[in-house]
């Protein structure tokens, strides 16, 4: 008589579980997964590959050590923080023009004025199709992605040694993810650009930028879920 109930209570506890279990089950299936919102999208990752760069004398200075073929002397002191600033105004200029999604998104591209002088500025925002990604970027790309880009500098020398002007030169290298049709945008942009002291800093006093931008056909992923290489940048 013990061993019966002992059995019609495990079959009443086996049954409580499955009951239990049941109605956890249908209360999963009823949850509407909350959606996560995420932060707003980040400007990726950019730096150039500084190439070759030197300090070029404007007048002649006197030197015990013997002239050599190559002009160009090595950059330090003065010059070579005056070649670091320059790089990195260009480095910003062209991270605020195509990479950074609140400008590209929106069209506004106000935070790149201030790198050039008065003059220089006033003909930049006449060039803005051609200094950035353009005013339509954000209807056009969901992504842009840096590709890699390469930039030198020369910094003039005046009689005493000290630098009066900076020449840099360029290549920027991206590629935009269209929202639509088969093919991505590869932005291409050379440019050479002049830096003067103005009020005690570095601006850019006159430039000359070059794009030669080419639609490139989007590849199909090998397999579901693999990255689109032309999205990534992959040449």
């Amino acid at each position: 008589m013990r061993s019966w109930r002992m059995i019609a209570a495990g079959v009443v506890l086996v049954a409580a579980i499955a009951v239990i279990g049941f109605v956890l089950g249908s209360r999963d299936d009823r949850i509407t997964p909350s959606i996560i919102k995420t932060g707003p999208e980040r400007t990726p990752a950019f730096a150039f590959a500084v190439a070759r760069s030197g300090a070029l004398p404007t007048a002649e200075i006197r030197s015990r050590k013997p002239v050599r073929t190559d002009p160009l002397l090595r950059l330090h002191g003065a010059s070579k923080l005056a070649s670091k600033t320059a790089i990195a105004s260009i480095t910003r200029l062209y991270r605020s023009a195509f990479l950074d999604p609140a400008h590209w998104q929106s069209g506004a591209y106000e935070s790149l004025w201030p790198y050039f002088a008065r003059a220089a500025k006033a003909q930049a925002r006449k060039d803005v199709r051609v200094l950035t990604a353009g005013a339509t970027a954000g209807e056009a790309y969901d992504a842009i992605v840096p590709r890699p880009s390469a930039i030198s500098t020369t910094v003039l020398l005046e009689r005493k040694g000290k630098p009066v002007m900076v020449l840099v030169n360029a290549r920027f290298r991206a590629l935009g993810r269209r929202i639509a049709g088969s093919s991505n945008t590869r932005f291409d942009s050379t440019g050479r650009f002049f830096f003067q002291r103005v009020g005690g800093s570095w601006k850019i006093v006159s430039y000359d930028v070059r794009r030669s931008d080419d639609r490139v056909e989007k590849s199909l992923p090998s397999s579901p879920g693999a990255p689109d290489a032309s999205a990534t940048g992959a040449p």
